[in-house]
């Protein structure tokens, strides 16, 4: 049998912080001096320009979204830009507040609030602000949403820039009390507007999972999402796996929604743990978490028959990411509860009590499908949250972390030494 070559992976030697910099000496960064920074999000702006997003309180104690471009030459974020009319923001970091760029450079920041005096605690819109001068004026925000009730909650979106240069979006939104859970929605811009109409992708979504829209390069809409099914297997009982669906024209049609990966999670709750998706070539790879045949992180890629059987990544893992690296290799970045301590059984030996355990941030490298050793980027400060996308010389990958004052985020960028390669 093939061996997977080990792959050495090095932190690049020197990082910069963004705003207040506070580099640790150890290739990770501290993002800004806020004790209420949360929720970081990564994506590239209309010239391919790194981008970071997250949530802190600005000088009046309010949340509010704020983002930072990344300068290769000086290899740190430039100044905090802060999103107009986002005050107010949901903090969540399964359904953090987002920004994407056009391909005329219009920034869209997309966010969730929640409606604080209706009954339901889980009621609340998600807004939209754009800005045509790279965040120096903003729009008045807008709903995502055509529907405007306040009475049901609507949430846990993505967005991404279209084959089109515009930008869509998709969420679950409560609005139709008439399925189990919720549905699942998707819009897009269009040219010098915001988001125009909307379409139903499917009915019948975990109402509290996080989204993935994922476009390749060819501008095919790739969307994951924890679906609730009822498949004869179980003789209709209820179950909550992932699923898939496609769009070949910019969102106006999707396909028949595809189970990424027959898990059977019979469960009537929601775990708060959503999938991710990275294009590599033609194949699409997928990766979540599920308690369905053994509670752990999985991974699958298609080919041309579809969903190729799940693989074990990590049975310790939640909130997974990807990130693609190169042609054959994708990038796993997630939540990692290992206690170095007790192994993974997080439990003293002699009593069997529970342990403090810090979790920590891993990268895995993927290989043709295959999953190599994984790498520990956070362990001594812990790590939850974690995020990553492609740069030209690593992966940049950034986190959030408790600390005595509060919560901060971290980074880091992380490079091959070699290629992996199979021999």
């Amino acid at each position: 049998m093939r061996n997977l070559k080990y792959i050495y992976i090095i932190a690049l030697a020197s990082m910069a912080a963004v705003c207040s910099p506070k580099g640790n000496g150890t290739g990770i960064a501290t993002l800004s001096t806020s004790a209420s920074a949360r929720g970081p999000y990564l994506t590239h702006d209309h010239q391919g320009r790194p981008v970071i997003c997250w949530t802190e309180k600005n000088d009046a104690g309010v949340y509010r979204l704020s983002f930072a471009l990344y300068d290769a030459t000086s290899r740190r974020f430039g100044p905090a830009i802060a999103v107009g009319g986002s005050e107010g923001i949901s903090t969540s970091p399964e359904s953090m507040g987002k920004i994407a760029f056009k391909s005329d450079g219009t920034v869209v920041a997309v966010f969730a609030k929640p409606f604080k005096q209706e009954k339901n605690p889980f009621a609340g819109g998600i807004y939209y602000s754009m800005s045509n001068d790279m965040g120096a004026t903003w729009s008045p925000p807008k709903f995502l949403h055509t529907d405007t009730a306040h009475h049901y909650g609507r949430n846990f979106f993505d967005i991404a820039r279209l084959g089109n240069g515009e930008v869509g979006a998709v969420w679950l939104d409560g609005r139709d009390t008439t399925v189990q859970g919720s549905t699942l929605y998707f819009a897009a811009t269009g040219s010098g507007t915001g988001f125009n109409g909307e379409t139903v992708v499917h009915r019948g979504t975990c109402e509290c999972c996080r989204t993935d829209l994922l476009v390749d390069d060819g501008g095919t809409i790739h969307v994951a999402y924890r679906s609730i099914m009822y498949p004869t297997a179980r003789f209709g009982e209820q179950v909550r796996d992932m699923a898939y669906v496609r769009s070949e024209d910019n969102g106006q049609t999707f396909s028949n929604e595809l189970t990424i990966s027959p898990d059977n999670w019979a469960i009537r709750a929601c775990p708060h743990s959503g999938p991710a998706l990275a294009a590599e070539g033609e194949h699409i790879h997928a990766l979540w978490f599920t308690a369905g045949g053994g509670s752990a992180l999985y991974h699958t890629h298609t080919d041309k028959q579809g969903f190729k059987q799940r693989t074990l990544i990590s049975q310790t893992g939640s909130h997974p990411q990807l990130a693609l690296w190169s042609i054959d290799t994708v990038v796993a970045v997630y939540e990692d509860a290992h206690s170095p301590h007790t192994g993974a059984h997080h439990h003293h030996e002699s009593d069997k009590m529970p342990t403090a355990v810090t979790p920590r941030v891993v990268l895995h490298p993927i290989v043709r499908g295959q999953p190599l050793q994984q790498v520990v980027i956070a362990d001594h400060e812990g790590g939850t949250y974690p995020v990553a996308t492609r740069m030209d010389k690593g992966i940049l990958v950034a986190w959030m972390r408790e600390t005595a004052n509060g919560s901060a985020i971290s980074y880091t960028i992380y490079s091959f030494a070699d290629k992996p390669q199979f021999h």
